[in-house]
């Protein structure tokens, strides 16, 4: 380009700048319809599907579930989901998540993004003498994302339970668990943060919602 007139090349600068920035934007309505997906199919006859959405090629994949701790790697990823349903789902057994109030930043560089949502939703689940029990279960849907193979997949997953309680109690009425008192067998780690009800402590805004940023710098949304 040292040879072309300058307003040219100011030009053609111009114009890689522009696609770069569609391309971010094309990223976002990508990320949200990926997350819109894994709500999708995240209810007991399909659960098992949701690593198709993960970027199990990075080494450090991870899910976070607020009361079962930290799944770290595909093979943990692809077991826990595995696990969630085993076998023939409960007839009249339900989860269904929605997704509000989305904040998706997407690097400057195009290569990772992060995600924060609330997420109000329903459960309904058999309790230990197989009675279905309809909740209602509310939380944030944080995430980080990275291109994978030229598509957009969850890198690092955390589910941050705000209150799950029977739909004739309030959150006010019904016990949250403590932290790490329902972890799973299979997690890395306990919880590492969780933003629960608890009626005796004033609640904190956790995480904190995603800022602009240039390259992936490690401040993950999980």
């Amino acid at each position: 380009m040292a040879d072309l007139p300058a307003e040219f090349v100011t030009i053609q600068k111009q114009i890689n700048k522009m696609q770069h920035e569609i391309e971010r934007l094309q990223a976002y309505v990508e990320i949200q319809n990926l997350v819109g997906r894994y709500e999708v199919i995240h209810t007991p006859a399909t659960e098992r599907q949701s690593p198709t959405l993960f970027a199990l090629k990075q080494p450090d994949v991870s899910v976070e579930i607020a009361m079962w701790g930290k799944f770290t790697g595909a093979e943990k990823v692809r077991k826990m989901y595995r696990e969630a349903e085993e076998g023939k789902p409960m007839p009249g057994s339900m989860f269904e998540h929605h997704l509000c109030t989305p904040i998706i930043q997407v690097a400057a560089d195009g290569t990772t993004a992060k995600g924060l949502w609330f997420s109000p939703g329903h459960e309904t689940t058999p309790d230990e003498k197989g009675n279905l029990i309809p909740h209602w279960c509310w939380g944030k849907f944080g995430a980080d994302f990275i291109k994978e193979d030229g598509q957009w997949k969850i890198w690092h997953y955390h589910w941050y339970d705000t209150f799950m309680c029977p739909y004739d109690k309030s959150w006010v009425e019904t016990r949250q668990p403590a932290i790490g008192e329902l972890r799973h067998p299979d997690a890395d780690l306990p919880p590492t943060s969780r933003s629960t009800y608890f009626k005796d402590l004033v609640r904190q805004p956790i995480p904190e919602y995603p800022e602009p940023y240039e390259t992936w710098d490690g401040k993950s949304v999980c």
